[in-house]
């Protein structure tokens, strides 16, 4: 699906959890080159999809594949897309021993990407911007002639972005949305659903968001030890069994980053209960 000139969106293969979107992948084509940004799924039928599609654009020839980040709706049809197209993987380096174990098969990416490199495409220019907090080396890619930003599951409008403790950072994701708004984006292309017209706005509200749920889980601290489970009920309230897991993923990550601020600490070995710092 054309986006605008130069833009082209590609959405393949099967939600990640219902009701959620299939991820998306762009094409950004100048005259010269065109670059994809994300991989979607592994597996032949997506595969298939996203080849017909760069094909039928009638783009300038792909000159690498950008992976934002880790996850497999996002980077497990990176190997798929070399092979047949011959082009270079690119990701940071903070993402690469996951990429290569998890999605390549061992293979290895073929070029680091940290944040500052510029690719001329032919009157459009892509410019990758570290955007860590999602996952550790997420990226996103900025096109500045058309005002566009691809932040993949940084940005999103129809969701928050989730962060795992394991994989990610909440104070890293807050300092990523205070970066993606200095940018001054036209539009935000994310990495499921449509795109985010009022970067602004959107921006100010994730914000304001994680601020929110911080404040429920302070609260929730300031009468005694909780748990984890406690905590997540208390933050989240009443939840369709799916969602639980990831409700407590971020309430741990809060944790970790209120503990980090010296406001939050364990009180016990496991880190299962916590108590105000």
């Amino acid at each position: 699906m054309e986006m605008e000139q130069g833009i082209r969106q590609v959405t393949t293969g099967r939600e990640p959890f219902p009701g959620f979107p299939p991820p998306n992948a762009y094409l950004v084509s100048g005259a010269d080159a065109s670059i994809l940004i994300d991989a979607g799924w592994d597996g032949e039928a997506d595969h298939a999809e996203r080849m017909a599609a760069v094909v039928e654009a009638g783009a300038a020839p792909l000159s690498r594949v950008i992976l934002t980040h880790r996850h497999a709706d996002h980077a497990g049809g990176a190997l798929r897309l070399r092979e047949a197209a011959g082009v270079p993987l690119a990701c940071h380096p903070l993402e690469r021993a996951v990429i290569e174990g998890e999605r390549l098969g061992g293979a290895g990416v073929d070029e680091a990407v940290e944040g500052g490199e510029r690719y001329d495409l032919g009157g459009l220019t892509a410019e990758v911007l570290f955007a860590p907090g999602h996952t550790l080396g997420c990226l996103a890619v900025y096109v500045p002639e058309r005002g566009a930003l691809f932040a993949s599951d940084t940005v999103m409008a129809i969701s928050t972005a989730v962060v795992r403790p394991e994989e990610g950072d909440l104070a890293q994701y807050a300092a990523t949305l205070e970066r993606l708004r200095e940018v001054g984006a036209a539009t935000i292309y994310a990495g499921h659903g449509p795109p985010v017209r009022d970067p602004a706005r959107r921006l100010a509200s994730l914000t304001e968001h994680r601020r929110r749920r911080e404040e429920a889980l302070l609260a929730a601290l300031a009468d005694g030890p909780r748990t984890i489970i406690e905590l997540r009920d208390a933050v989240y309230g009443r939840l369709s069994e799916p969602r639980q897991p990831l409700a407590a993923a971020q309430v741990r990550s809060m944790l970790a980053k209120l503990s980090a601020e010296g406001a939050a600490a364990p009180s016990d070995a496991d880190g299962e209960r916590w108590e105000r710092g």
